[in-house]
């Protein structure tokens, strides 16, 4: 996912969220109000519930032992600039640090709802001492620096570009064939698991903006609708089609996990009437199989400002926003007072106030603390975290949001 592009940081302010009628038990405290007692660094956090339980009560207004532990990544640049701060060099990738930080993750159903078959070769087109030109699997051109930050690409050229493009594209989306060969034994290990199960849902215009660009995608949602339409439909069928294989074979999935990177922080790039019109439709019917094998949250991966979506979202039964980017323009406290319980959400602090140092960390926790008490938010970084950030701030960060939202998973070290 691209970063956000930036705009005015949010208020620190907290605004208190409108109280809401729920007629679900516990509903309004899913923290129970209970005090805690903060654990001895490298214990966890005793509860009785699995993790996989205690998503569900999060996400749905319940009450959880404790808050699921979640968190959004690291830059490449990140954990090799923690090694220099005393983060042992053993720890190199991010399922190794989510184990040293005692950060928890959902289990995710192998299913292939993206492009299968064979790809086009890599290649270099052309390397300097600066930068390296490549094409990538999908056709891409993008050039990468091999300085400073380089963890995203620059795009020059698509592949993507008239409507016989597609044919390769199309190929490759066909139904069929996306579930493993050992599907019946994977659906009995997740179905019987302590973790909450998430299955991809694919993308309708994330992935079109990414194989024909930005600005050609933008000018097309307005200017070519019935081509993208077509597009979207054929990526809608494949998706459509995965879910009800693997729920008609058992699975039962906690969450349905979609990828829809089409805001920055002035709001969406796509025609606003086409997502309305003709993405909502979709949605619901991808949402639809997912309810058929029991799910209740489905959420998508957007960063930017997401607000302008969100009502259509809703409709569709996309109920949850993640990673709720507040530099990008998603505010949680906002989020949360338009939309009310109707809406989930997960992410939502700020990466940017990490890296100000331990007293704007204490603060936006603070800022965010009544929406997190209204429950259905599972906070955490709301990116992948900048090399920015010092590790003595991140262990703090993640300490504080144990201690003040009762986030389970173990208590990170002290260094």
């Amino acid at each position: 996912m691209a970063t956000g592009r930036r705009k005015r940081p949010a208020r620190a302010k907290a605004r208190q969220p409108a109280r809401r009628r729920e007629s679900q038990e516990g509903a309004g405290e899913p923290l129970g109000g209970r005090p805690y007692a903060v654990p001895a660094a490298g214990s966890a956090r005793p509860c009785g519930q699995t993790l996989r339980e205690r998503f569900n009560l999060t996400m749905n207004y319940g009450r959880p032992d404790s808050l699921p532990n979640f968190e959004f990544g690291y830059w490449d640049e990140t954990l090799p600039a923690w090694h220099e701060q005393g983060l042992p060099r053993e720890i190199d990738n991010e399922q190794k640090a989510y184990e040293y930080f005692g950060i928890e993750s959902m289990a995710w159903a192998p299913v292939n709802v993206g492009l299968k078959g064979p790809m086009r070769p890599a290649r270099t087109v052309e390397e300097t001492d600066e930068y390296r030109v490549y094409t990538d699997e999908v056709g891409v051109v993008c050039k990468i620096n091999k300085h400073g930050h380089k963890s995203i690409p620059q795009h020059i050229d698509f592949p993507l570009k008239l409507p016989a493009d597609w044919e390769w594209f199309r190929e490759r989306l066909s139904p069929g064939g996306r579930l493993p060969p050992d599907w019946p034994q994977v659906v009995k290990r997740l179905n019987e698991g302590p973790l909450p199960v998430a299955i991809g849902t694919g993308s309708l215009l994330g992935w079109l903006r990414n194989w024909m660009g930005f600005e050609e995608f933008a000018i097309a949602t307005i200017e070519r609708r019935d081509w993208i339409a077509s597009m979207m439909e054929d990526i809608t069928t494949m998706v459509v089609s995965t879910l009800r294989e693997a729920v008609d074979s058992g699975l039962r999935p906690d969450a349905g996990a979609g990828w829809e990177d089409i805001c920055f922080n002035s709001g969406p790039i796509c025609d606003i009437r086409l997502f309305e019109e003709v993405a909502v439709p979709m949605y619901a019917r991808i949402v639809a199989e997912l309810a058929r094998g029991g799910c209740t949250i489905a959420y998508t991966d957007c960063d930017g400002d997401v607000k302008p979506l969100i009502p259509g979202f809703l409709r569709a039964g996309i109920n949850c926003m993640f990673p709720v980017e507040v530099h990008g323009g998603s505010d949680p406290v906002v989020m949360r007072e338009r939309h009310g319980r109707a809406l989930r959400m997960m992410g939502g602090v700020d990466k940017m106030k990490l890296a100000e140092g331990k007293k704007a960390i204490e603060k936006e926790l603070a800022r965010i603390l009544p929406v997190v008490k209204d429950g259905g938010f599972i906070p955490h970084c709301d990116h992948r975290c900048p090399p920015s950030v010092r590790l003595d701030d991140y262990l703090f960060y993640l300490r504080l949001k144990r201690e003040m939202f009762n986030c389970g998973g173990r208590e990170p070290p002290r260094h």
